[in-house]
């Protein structure tokens, strides 16, 4: 149960092709967007890809792309990233087509935009990696599924919480606990858009799919604390429904916990921590999910299906709205208006709201 069933877009051939195992050449991959503190890529994804030395630590390649190109609605942001690794900037947005394997569009800045941004790239045969959550609305959340099965092109969805190794664990661990009666989740997180998600994305990794109603109650969706119940449906024969309880917190004991309870008193829990230092941090729970986008463009085939997408991001918007209209009250999945946009006022960048005005992104 930890995937929707449905549609994983496969191309019959991938859009890179490595000659022979011992051959040299890397992915090369295009940046939209490199705000510092506010773009994965500026200090997480991008050391990784471009190794660099900064704050006493030596960061090693450990994935088999190399960044060449960038741009961002700021020249001088594009100009500061291209030195620091060594890219290439570019004028306009779409000045990569045609020049690089893959995109990346990682910086929270551009989610609001992210249509307009993918249209062009999807539409040249270039697959892409978006950065939680997705979409702010429903209607631009099916506008971008609608984009991705007409142009055929892989996107991966980033979130490190489900690409780690401990979601792996209790997603194997936990599938004899069925019929499922309970379930207990910790995240670790700042505002809700940006890493409250992250423990919507853990708690649908470790167990699946399936959530009817979601409520999200909060004295401020800005700040921790906050808790988000998820209602689950009955998912196999002789099931009840279920939730999942998640606690929204700062300055918890690791970044995020499960505790999975099935029938005849059985459960099983783990804890995903941040490690003990950069170097860990970096490569073991940061790492995966890159590794995993490189995996999506060699093989040329979705890691996520479109229903899973929907899914979560469905799950997100109506928490939001759970919380900003109806005071926390559980609301059905589907019954979010499909114009009522979420607020992501956090991360309205001056350069990015003029740029908007020249793009069509209704």
């Amino acid at each position: 149960m930890a995937e929707q069933e449905g549609t994983r877009i496969s191309l019959k051939k991938p859009t890179f092709h490595r000659k022979t195992p011992s051959s040299p050449e890397l992915i090369e991959i295009g940046i939209i967007g490199c705000t510092p503190g506010y773009s994965h890529i500026s200090e997480i994804y991008g050391p990784q890809i471009n190794p660099v030395s900064e704050g006493g630590s030596a960061f090693i390649r450990a994935t088999g792309m190399r960044m060449t190109m960038a741009w961002d609605a700021d020249e001088k942001v594009a100009g500061n990233f291209a030195k620091k690794y060594d890219v290439q900037p570019v004028k306009s947005f779409t000045d990569m087509i045609g020049k690089v394997d893959a995109v990346m569009l990682t910086d929270i800045a551009t989610i609001p935009y992210f249509y307009p941004l993918a249209k062009p790239y999807l539409e040249a045969g270039i697959p892409l990696f978006l950065n939680r959550p997705f979409a702010y609305s429903r209607k631009k959340l099916y506008r971008l599924i609608e984009l991705m099965k007409k142009t055929g092109i892989p996107v991966f969805y980033g979130d490190e919480f489900e690409n780690v190794k401990e979601a792996v664990t209790v997603r194997k661990m936990t599938a004899g606990l069925e019929p499922l009666m309970a379930v207990d989740a910790t995240n670790s997180m700042s505002d809700y858009p940006s890493h409250g998600i992250h423990g919507i994305n853990w708690i649908l990794a470790c167990i699946g799919g399936g959530v009817k109603r979601v409520s999200y109650q909060t004295p401020d969706w800005k700040k921790p604390n906050g808790m988000v119940i998820l209602e689950y449906a009955p998912r196999v024969e002789g099931g009840k429904v279920f939730y999942a309880a998640l606690q929204e917190i700062l300055g918890g004991l690791t970044s995020a916990s499960i505790k999975v309870y099935g029938g005849q008193g059985k459960w099983y829990g783990d804890d995903l921590t941040w490690g003990a230092n950069a170097w860990e941090r970096m490569h073991h729970v940061f790492g995966p999910v890159i590794l995993n986008f490189q995996r999506m463009i060699e093989e040329g085939r979705m890691a996520q299906t479109l229903e899973n997408l929907t899914h979560r991001t469905e799950i997100f918007l109506t928490g939001f709205y759970s919380h900003l209209e109806k005071k926390g009250m559980p609301v059905a999945l589907g019954e979010v208006p499909m114009d009522w946009e979420a607020p992501s006022g956090l991360w309205d960048l001056p350069a990015w709201k003029s740029w908007a005005k020249t793009v069509d992104n209704n």
